[in-house]
């Protein structure tokens, strides 16, 4: 098939017939795909066939040549035109050479000027489609190279290589904020790393990069980076504040889409630009806790994460609800998490209760309520323990409230 498509537009039959005969269209790798006879049927069927050329006579019934032209220049950009024009509309002709035609054809037109026309249109279209294609190359490799240079450059920041001034230099070029995130976000599918062989090394990097999207698509309005470091683990640099609640709708949306359970650890970000290292350690640190948690005690936190905004809830309430003694979950939660079934649960408690203090017109007893405290003052007291300041004075001194969601 031709690669170049073209339309004859005069109203003249004998005109279009004499183009249309006196050309071997093949040599030129051209089509006619049609013939109009007015200005109207003509910018019809150059839109309809989407034509790379169209012959057109200036001085036609229903909407002349110039009009044509002016509305096809709009909707086909890049479409060439050629006028044909008699000796009597040369200012048809003046008109139409400030629309930027390719060039004119003087009725009757001189097939040798017809050819050497047609030639040379042949060879703008075939160097323009060319362009296009090394353009498309170069800009696929130009974001290819834009993607490897962002996955070096954050990992060479956290393994602590990068001085301040390269790191800032960094971060503008990427369009990120010139500083240090507020929070970093620690992704890990364990099953990835196992040497499954029912899941071929392909299907692994597929659903790692399906996991990668589901993160930026939640975290889509957030000021975030997300990349994977050397371990397949995925990394979000958060120069906004998010919840602990958003990144388990990340984990049950994973979980959702496509059976996979992925563990995760969100840090605060309390240290200069260049030791954002000693935050990436942390979070793998508390990661391989979590992922060496025994089957029992996930069901305990689990179970916890989900009823903690119960007042009534305790230690003896779940150990029964997964038939085990009190004494043995204790140990158990204990030694694994490290902390204790009290400390587990007022953990819980105190987080919700930061967020909706900075997120919320709540009262601080209807804070204290909705996680799961019966007394505002023992809730008080607990919350000034763990966070270090009164409830009311850290939602009073929390700074710019609007952007934490």
């Amino acid at each position: 098939m031709n690669r170049w498509k073209l339309l004859i537009a005069d109203d003249e039959f004998i005109i279009r017939e004499g183009i249309r005969s006196s050309v071997d269209w093949e040599k030129y790798d051209m089509t006619v795909v049609g013939e109009a006879e007015d200005g109207e049927e003509a910018l019809e069927l150059a839109i309809e066939h989407q034509v790379d050329i169209i012959l057109m006579d200036l001085n036609m019934p229903i909407m002349n040549g110039i009009t044509a032209m002016k509305q096809l220049k709009q909707q086909l950009p890049h479409c060439k035109m050629v006028v044909i024009s008699g000796y009597d509309e040369f200012h048809y002709a003046q008109e139409a050479i400030r629309l930027q035609v390719e060039d004119y054809l003087l009725k009757p037109v001189n097939p040798e000027k017809l050819h050497e026309l047609l030639l040379g249109l042949k060879q703008q279209l075939d160097i323009e489609i060319d362009q296009k294609a090394y353009l498309k190359q170069a800009s696929k490799q130009l974001k290819k190279n834009h993607s490897q240079m962002k996955e070096r450059f954050f990992q060479d920041w956290i393994d602590g290589k990068l001085a301040n001034e390269e790191i800032v230099e960094q971060l503008q070029f990427l369009s990120l904020p010139k500083a240090a995130p507020l929070q970093h976000l620690l992704i890990r599918w364990p099953e990835y790393h196992q040497n499954q062989t029912f899941m071929q090394e392909k299907e692994r990097h597929i659903y790692l990069f399906a996991i990668e999207n589901i993160v930026e698509e939640i975290l889509e309005a957030k000021s975030a980076a997300v990349f994977r470091d050397q371990y397949h683990l995925l990394n979000v640099c958060l120069w906004e504040k998010i919840t602990d609640e958003l990144v388990e709708r990340i984990q049950q949306t994973v979980k959702e889409y496509f059976d996979i359970t992925v563990y995760w650890h969100l840090e605060d970000v309390k240290h200069d630009l260049t030791d954002l290292y000693k935050v990436y350690e942390t979070c793998k640190s508390q990661l391989e806790k979590k992922i060496r948690i025994s089957p029992l005690v996930k069901q305990a936190r689990n179970y916890v994460q989900q009823h903690y905004q119960d007042s009534t809830l305790t230690l003896e309430r779940v150990a029964e609800e997964l038939h085990v003694t009190a004494v043995y979950l204790s140990k158990m939660i204990k030694q694994e998490l490290g902390i204790s079934y009290v400390g587990l649960i007022t953990q819980l408690r105190i987080n919700k209760a930061t967020d909706l203090l900075v997120t919320t017109d709540m009262t601080i007893r209807d804070v204290a309520e909705e996680v799961g405290y019966d007394s505002q003052h023992y809730f008080s007291t607990a919350f000034k323990k763990v966070v270090g300041v009164s409830p009311n004075k850290f939602k009073n001194n929390t700074p710019d409230q609007s952007t934490i969601h």
